[in-house]
C-alpha cells in the first residue's frame, strides 16, 4: 500500500471509530505532512483519495472537512450544483451506482423459501462430512446442465466448484502461473484480477483495447516481447467497458495464444445474462481455455457459488489447489444453488433481468449519450454498466466526489486500470442495483448535468 493510501486508511478508521466526526475540520496539508512524516504532495493525495471516496469535502480558503451531516450540505453550497427539487434526503436518499449487482424483486422471497425447504427436507447429518473439493457428483451434474446452456459439451468431470468466480480466478492463476510469470489481460478490467496477481506475485501486463475488446496486434506484441503464461480475459459483456469480442477477433486471439503457447482463462460471470454472444474460448479450443462463471450476477452474490470448466488434464491440479485454499464449497450453499438451478428459478430470473436491463440501458443511453462511446454491434446483449468518458476539462476524482455530494455513488475509472501507465478519465455507472427505476433515472439526469459543466464543479463560499 502506498503512503497516501496508508494515511487515507488511517483517517477512515478514525472516522469509523467516531474520533473524527462529520463536520470536523482536518489539519492543513502541510500539518498533515508533518504529522505523518511525508511530503505535502503525499498529504494532498491522501486528502484527494478521501474526497474521491466520499469521506471529505474541501472549501476554498477554509480547509478540508468530514462529510456527513445535513449542515454540510448548507456549508458547501449544495444549491450551486442543482436546484432544490433535484436533491435527495439524507442517507436514505443515496443512489448507489457503484455496485454491479442485479436487483430482482423476488430474490429475497426465493432465498427464504429455499432456506425453509432445506431445513424441512434434509437431514442435518448430511452436512457433517467432508467431500470431494470439486463438489459432490450431483452438484457437478446439475452445474453441467446449467452451464451447458452457455457453452457446448460440458462434462461434469471437468467442473470444479468454487466459492464464487473470484476464488475461481485466483485458483486458476495460482495453479497455472508461478511467481514472476507474465499474465496478460485487458488494459481495464475487474479489479479482482489485479488483486490476485498482486497476491501471487505475477507480472500483470495490460493489453490496449478498442470498441471490440482487446486488440489482437497488441496481444501479439506482448507475447513477442516475453513469455506470457496466461491470458485472463472477459470477452463477453466486459467489465467495465461493456465490449464483447466478435467471433472473428476471438479466432485471431486464439491463433496468437496457440502460436505462443498461452493458456486462456475466460471470466464469464456475465454470460448467464446474455441473450446474444459468440462462442466461448473453451468451445473454440477445449484444450487451451478455462471457463469461469457463477451465480453472483444472475441470482445473488451471497450464495458464493462459482464454477470452473477446465481441460481434463488441468482438473487434478486445480482441484488440489482448491483443497489447499478452502477444501470445498459448503454443502448447504450447494443444496440451495441446486434447488434454484433444478427448479428453473435461475433461468426465469435471468429472463426477467435481461428485459429489465434492456429497458434501463436504453434510458441511460438516451440521457448519457454524449459521453458514451457506444458499442455498435448489430446483435448484442444489454449492458448492466456504462463506461462514461468525462470531458477533457473534468477531473475524475473531483467528479466522483461531486456526485457523492449529490448522494450518487459511482466508481472512478482508475479503479479498473490494470497498470499505472494506463491513461483513464472515465467513470463506471451501474444500472441494475438500484431497485427504483425512477430514482435511477433522476440520478442519471443529475450526472448528465454534472457532465455538461464546462469545468469540474467547484465549491463557492
Amino acid at each position: 500500500m502506498r503512503k497516501f493510501e496508508e494515511i487515507a486508511e488511517t483517517l477512515v478508521d478514525l472516522i469509523k471509530q467516531g474520533k473524527l466526526k462529520a463536520g470536523d475540520r482536518l489539519p492543513s496539508h502541510r500539518d498533515l505532512a508533518y504529522d505523518y512524516k511525508c511530503s505535502v504532495g503525499t498529504a494532498s493525495r491522501a486528502y484527494g483519495e478521501l474526497e474521491r471516496r466520499g469521506y471529505t469535502y474541501g472549501k476554498v480558503g477554509q480547509g478540508t472537512f468530514i462529510y456527513g451531516t445535513e449542515a454540510d450540505e448548507a456549508a458547501i453550497g449544495k444549491g450551486v450544483f442543482f436546484p432544490r427539487e433535484s436533491w435527495v434526503d439524507g442517507q436514505r436518499g443515496i443512489v448507489n451506482l457503484s455496485k454491479n449487482s442485479y436487483y430482482h424483486k423476488d430474490t429475497d422471497a426465493r432465498m427464504r423459501d429455499a432456506f425453509l425447504r432445506l431445513s424441512m427436507g434434509n437431514e442435518p447429518t448430511q452436512y457433517l462430512e467432508y467431500f470431494d473439493s470439486r463438489g459432490r457428483p450431483r452438484d457437478r451434474v446439475i452445474a453441467a446442465s446449467w452451464i451447458g446452456k452457455q457453452i457446448e459439451k460440458v462434462d461434469p468431470e471437468n467442473i470444479i466448484i468454487t466459492q464464487g468466480a473470484q476464488p475461481g480466478l485466483y485458483t486458476a492463476m495460482a495453479t497455472l502461473a508461478n511467481p514472476g510469470d507474465v499474465v496478460a489481460t485487458e488494459a481495464f478490467g475487474y479489479p479482482g484480477i489485479r488483486a490476485a496477481a498482486y497476491e501471487l506475485d505475477l507480472r500483470l501486463t495490460p493489453i490496449a483495447m478498442d470498441n471490440f475488446g482487446l486488440i489482437p496486434e497488441e496481444f501479439e506484441a506482448i507475447c513477442k516481447r516475453g513469455s506470457v503464461k496466461l491470458l485472463v480475459t472477459m470477452p463477453t459483456g466486459h467489465n467495465p467497458t461493456g465490449t464483447t469480442q466478435p467471433l472473428e477477433r476471438r479466432l485471431e486471439i486464439l491463433e496468437i495464444a496457440r502460436a505462443h503457447n498461452v493458456l486462456i482463462v475466460e471470466d464469464a460471470v456475465y454470460a448467464p445474462l446474455q441473450d446474444v454472444f459468440p462462442p466461448a474460448y473453451i468451445d473454440l479450443d477445449p484444450e487451451r481455455a478455462l471457463y469461469i462463471t457463477s451465480l453472483s450476477k444472475v441470482f445473488s452474490p451471497g450464495l458464493r457459488v462459482g464454477y470452473i470448466v477446465a481441460p481434463p488434464n488441468l482438473v487434478p491440479r486445480l482441484a488440489t489447489k482448491v483443497t489447499a485454499i478452502n477444501w470445498m464449497t459448503s454443502a448447504i450453499t450447494l443444496d440451495m444453488s441446486n434447488f434454484f438451478l433444478q427448479g428453473g428459478i435461475v433461468d426465469a430470473q435471468a429472463v426477467d433481468l435481461v428485459k429489465t436491463c434492456w429497458r434501463r440501458e436504453r434510458r441511460a443511453i438516451d440521457i448519457l449519450a454524449p459521453w458514451i462511446a457506444h458499442v455498435h454491434h448489430a446483435k448484442r446483449s444489454p449492458l448492466p454498466h456504462l463506461w462514461v468518458e468525462l470531458p477533457a476539462d473534468q477531473n475524475m476524482a473531483e467528479f466522483v466526489a461531486s456526485a457523492r455530494r449529490e448522494n450518487i455513488v459511482i466508481i472512478a475509472g482508475d479503479s479498473f486500470a490494470m497498470s499505472k501507465t494506463v491513461s483513464v478519465n472515465h467513470i463506471r455507472v451501474c444500472l441494475m442495483s438500484e431497485p427504483d427505476e425512477q430514482r435511477l433515472e433522476k440520478a442519471l439526469k443529475r450526472l448528465a448535468t454534472l457532465l455538461a459543466e464546462q469545468t469540474s464543479p467547484v465549491m463557492v463560499i
